[in-house]
């Protein structure tokens, strides 16, 4: 019975996190080049996150996370510093459960011990997005184009003696 029953053990890590803070920047142009050490921030008008309904999911990326309407780069040469806050956008959350079955065996004496064990990482294999491009100069400004792994599965045997 000890054979079949005994020295199972699951094991479960959830983790769940809200969005990570994203920050608006520009890349300067030859007229603002102020510093290479400073962040420019573009100006915003409106909500800069666009609504659930109206971003675009693709195979390999999520389109117009950001609104590209609402946020401009400033034109004037003595001003090139934005009103964007630092740190005022959040990307998706992640949330990702891992499971792990284990099974121990006990071979010729007490003290050896086979184990075996299967773990699942992300097994509900929820979609976890990257940052958006959060710079308005890019061409992809606003597109989501990096994921987190999706689910995978091992297995593994260990033997103490």
């Amino acid at each position: 019975m000890d054979l079949l029953l005994g020295n199972w053990q699951v094991t479960a890590i959830n983790t769940a996190t809200s969005g990570q803070p994203v920050n608006l920047t520009y890349s300067e142009s030859a007229a603002f080049d102020v510093s290479d050490l400073l962040a420019y921030r573009p100006n915003v008008t409106g909500n800069p996150v666009t609504p659930e309904g109206q971003r675009i999911k693709t195979t390999t990326a999520v389109s117009n996370f950001l609104n590209s309407g609402t946020v401009s780069i400033p034109t004037d040469v003595t001003h090139p510093y934005g009103n964007a806050g630092r740190n005022s956008l959040r990307d998706y959350s992640f949330n990702e459960l891992d499971l792990g079955l284990h099974k121990g065996f006990h071979l010729w004496s007490e003290s050896s011990l086979l184990d075996i064990r299967g773990e699942a990482f992300n097994v509900l294999n929820h979609v976890n997005y990257g940052p958006p491009d959060s710079n308005r100069s890019d061409g992809g400004f606003g597109s989501i184009t990096q994921f987190f792994p999706p689910r995978q599965l091992q297995v593994a045997a260990k033997l103490s003696f």
